[in-house]
């Protein structure tokens, strides 16, 4: 067999672990790692246990794959943005191209912290840690580095004096506090208040907060697609 013929087969198999492996991650977001059984993930994967068995040795296997797909996604977030494309603006009142710019770099960050609130579930945190350490490490090592390409995208900001002066990491802590207690159902209930509601008046209370008022635009367009699509995302979870 040739050397190309290898590679494919390989890159099929890699391709078909990965899609197996995301179809499990409603479960882990909900559940967590150590409640689950070979007979439940053969059931989530919708495949039968000796076809799992083909793509994975064990429970252990299986969490590994997933982690690594986490991380790999968590490292991915971070090529999304680019803080050095922050340029200083020379004129005394923003142009409209200067006002997108820099509203579409902060949608960015909102979309950022929300894939990682939303992806990321506290009872799939808490459980690997408890579970799996090491693996845990790992994924707390990628989200540390994407936490800080965001810190030195709010300090660049606040240098070019398009936010106000304040400390970046409580900005992103603020983010992912608000962002994982929207997430929670119960919460909107109390409060009479859907998730897409919820999530545009917070979008628009960061913005008031962070910008400098002559920076601030008013354009919902730069985030209600996204926030649409994430809320059809979350129901299909359910």
């Amino acid at each position: 067999m040739m050397d190309c013929e290898i590679d494919q087969i390989w890159e099929k198999r890699k391709s078909t672990k990965v899609k197996l492996i995301l179809k499990l991650i409603p479960y882990v977001q909900k559940h967590g790692f150590s409640a689950i059984k070979m007979d439940d993930v053969a059931k989530y994967m919708d495949i039968s246990k000796a076809t799992m068995y083909k793509y994975f040795a064990s429970k252990d296997d299986i969490i590994e794959c997933l982690v690594e797909k986490c991380v790999s996604y968590t490292e991915s977030l971070m090529f999304e943005l680019e803080p050095n494309q922050l340029i200083p603006a020379h004129e005394t009142l923003p142009s409209h191209e200067d006002l997108r710019l820099y509203g579409e770099s902060f949608a960015k960050v909102f979309k950022q912290s929300f894939k990682m609130s939303f992806y990321l579930s506290d009872i799939l945190l808490q459980d690997l840690n408890t579970t799996y350490p090491d693996l845990a490490a790992a994924l707390s090592q990628a989200v540390e580095r994407c936490q800080m390409k965001l810190v030195d995208y709010l300090n660049k900001g606040m240098e070019l004096g398009i936010f106000h002066q304040m400390n970046a990491e409580i900005i992103l802590i603020q983010l992912d506090v608000v962002l994982r207690r929207l997430l929670d159902p119960k919460l909107l209930l109390q409060h009479n208040i859907s998730l897409k509601q919820a999530l545009l008046d917070f979008y628009q209370a960061m913005k008031l907060q962070l910008f400098h008022e002559k920076w601030l635009l008013d354009d919902q367009t730069l985030i209600e697609p996204f926030i649409s699509e994430m809320i059809v995302k979350k129901l299909s979870y359910e």
